[in-house]
């Protein structure tokens, strides 16, 4: 049986190691699997614990998360402080890459302040396991009166854009960087 509980520090190792095997960079150069937790793992987990949740087994396995900033604002102020220098010290691609990252937040951030990132392992997809896990974000955001969350995917990802839909999200842009998603708390 699979629950969901909010992240806690000793989460971390378990967090890192599905977001690098959905990233499909588990086996990738140490440089690229610094990058990619850095941009969407550390900042949640060390800045908006509040706002993270984990799934886990009866064994207390971590096999999923959903990671949010409730507010763009707070998110690109501290992201762009403590954040961007770091991936500017992994390259220079990786600074304009991160810089160019939080823009896609920002376009919708008046109606949709909250962004998310939701990865369960490999072996947990399709048995309501990030389904769980969004309604448990959903609500902590409901109660802290949150406007809307949106969430940024990539074009060809099918099975994320499903799931989005399913859970009530709507694509408001298509580029070729992926799909805006957005919920509306107030519909």
């Amino acid at each position: 049986m699979i629950s969901v509980r909010r992240y806690n520090i000793g989460d971390r190792d378990q967090v890192e190691r599905i977001c690098l095997e959905n990233a499909g960079c588990a086996n990738a150069p140490e440089d690229l699997k610094t990058f990619t937790l850095l941009m969407r793992c550390q900042y949640y987990i060390e800045q908006e614990r509040e706002n993270c949740f984990v799934a886990v087994d009866d064994a207390g396995k971590v096999v999923g998360y959903v990671l949010c900033s409730e507010n763009y604002n707070t998110y690109e102020r501290t992201f762009t402080e403590k954040y961007i220098p770091k991936a500017a010290a992994i390259s220079a691609k990786c600074y304009v890459d991160a810089k160019f990252d939080m823009l896609k937040h920002a376009m919708y951030r008046r109606y949709y302040p909250a962004h998310l990132y939701i990865d369960v392992s490999l072996d947990h997809q399709n048995l309501g396991v990030g389904g769980l896990l969004l309604s448990a974000l959903k609500s902590q955001l409901k109660r802290k009166f949150v406007q809307g969350v949106m969430a940024v995917c990539e074009e060809n990802n099918e099975d994320l854009i499903r799931f989005f839909e399913n859970n009530g999200f709507q694509t408001i842009l298509t580029t070729r960087y992926g799909k805006t998603m957005v919920f509306d708390f107030d519909e």
